[in-house]
C-alpha cells in the first residue's frame, strides 16, 4: 500500500518485494538500475560483525 502511495510503478514494487525477501534470507541485494527513486529503495547493505583475534 505504500508504494502506491508513493507512485511506485508495478513493476519497481515487485522488484522491491523480492529484494527486500533476499535481504531477510541474509543475501546482499543491490539494484543494479539507472532510476535513482528505485536504488533509494535497495534494502541497507548488511552489516558485518566484528571479529575478534585470537591472541
Amino acid at each position: 500500500m505504500q508504494l502506491a502511495v508513493a507512485k511506485n510503478s508495478i513493476g519497481d514494487a515487485t522488484i522491491k518485494k523480492v529484494g527486500d525477501f533476499y535481504a531477510n534470507k541474509g543475501y546482499q541485494v543491490e539494484f543494479l538500475t539507472a532510476d535513482e527513486q528505485l536504488k533509494a529503495q535497495q534494502p541497507p547493505p548488511k552489516t558485518q560483525k566484528k571479529r575478534r583475534s585470537a591472541i
